[in-house]
């Protein structure tokens, strides 16, 4: 972790981390720097191409466990669901946005829930770029405006105003 925010700092590309002591994981986010030139100091974790959203689902009734696990990693999985373990009471999903929008993967979660009249609890594991927050809210609130050109957090830290 340590060389890999060095080499950040070094050569201009951005790292932000996510931990989660609970599940045992860790996620970089990893802009401006291809996988290819990083490889070498990925010698224990999975280096996927494009960002992933990582989601821990923990269901209130364990019976729903099987079925999520079935219907997000499965044979029938939507297409950009590229990683979809079990660990311990929880399913962790990770998946590709560019390729199954978040509308789809929820969509499948509530079925599955609504079928054993379940509920669940999701945590976000990964760090997603404002590309993405962007996308997922426009589509989920239907405002097609909401875009990374238009978040005032990203305009003050791209003109780098002082508060």
């Amino acid at each position: 972790m340590r060389a890999l925010e060095e080499r950040a700092r070094r050569d201009g590309f951005s790292i932000e981390w996510r931990h989660s002591p609970e599940f045992e994981r860790s996620y970089a986010l990893i802009e401006g720097a291809s996988p290819e030139s990083l490889a070498e100091l990925f010698d224990h974790a999975t280096v996927f191409e494009s960002p992933v959203i990582a989601l821990a689902l923990r269901p209130n009734v364990a019976e729903a466990l099987p079925a999520l696990q079935s219907a997000l990693g499965g044979p029938g999985r939507p297409a950009g669901i590229v990683g979809c373990e079990r660990y311990q009471h929880a399913l962790v999903i990770e998946w590709d946005l560019d390729t199954t929008p978040a509308s789809l993967v929820l969509a499948v979660i509530r079925v599955e829930l609504a079928r054993i009249h379940a509920s669940c609890v999701k945590l976000l594991l990964a760090p997603i770029p404002l590309a993405w927050w962007t996308r997922i809210a426009a589509e989920g609130l239907g405002a097609p405006e909401i875009a990374p050109d238009r978040v005032l957090e990203a305009l003050v830290e791209t003109y780098d105003v002082a508060p």
